[in-house]
């Protein structure tokens, strides 16, 4: 059994079509990684880690998810949006027990970290960052699939309306008859690790561990 989420005071409860406020928190992390070299051209900035604690309450979703399924679909798009792998923990519940269950109304709890950009000049930060833009489709992450649309269009209405991300385009024709159902997509930019801090920085909260 996985470990609940360590609380943060407050967690942010995300329904389909409304948003709240996130408790967040920010801290000194070590960062696995270099200077991203998909980043836009502008300079890194100094930055923190901001830890992000919420749940995610999915309704009547066209198909059935296995706890394992939204682990999985959650921990790829974590980490596409550049959250450290050590900082996710996922917790899925009120979940199908097998894919051909009829609950389709699931609720998903994530933690994970993502860099909070200072005011220019700020000294001593432990990590910099760079703004990204990346896209989510079928595909990337390799965990979403052509069957996600709804699901993707609900955690664009509720997470990542409640993120430091800037959505430039989302296009969702769930409704449609295949394959155009399949053809969704979300392009934002988000402020992303640029290089790694030194080793003075403290480490990460470990994750917790994948389904079985």
């Amino acid at each position: 059994m996985r470990k609940r989420l360590r609380a943060l005071g407050a967690a942010c409860v995300l329904a389909f079509a409304g948003t709240c406020a996130i408790a967040t928190g920010a801290q000194r992390a070590v960062a696995v990684g270099v200077r991203d070299r998909g980043a836009n051209s502008e300079s890194a900035r100094p930055a923190l880690w901001r830890v992000y604690d919420m749940i995610v309450d999915f309704e009547k979703l066209p198909r059935t998810y296995t706890c394992d399924q939204l682990w999985y679909e959650f921990h790829g798009i974590l980490l596409r949006l550049g959250a450290p792998l050590a900082s996710i923990d996922i917790l899925p519940y009120d979940c199908s027990p097998s894919p051909s269950g009829d609950m389709k109304s699931p609720k998903v709890e994530a933690r994970f970290q993502l860099p909070f950009v200072l005011r220019p000049g700020v000294q001593g930060a432990p990590i910099e960052a760079v703004e990204r833009t990346i896209r989510l489709a079928p595909g990337k992450p390799k965990t979403l699939h052509v069957s996600d649309c709804r699901l993707l269009r609900q955690i664009d209405g509720t997470m990542f309306a409640s993120l430091p991300v800037k959505v430039h385009t989302a296009h969702f024709d769930c409704s449609a008859p295949r394959p155009l159902s399949g053809k969704f997509s979300v392009t934002l930019s988000l402020p992303v690790i640029a290089m790694a801090p030194t080793a003075a920085a403290t480490r990460v909260p470990t994750a917790g561990s994948a389904p079985h």
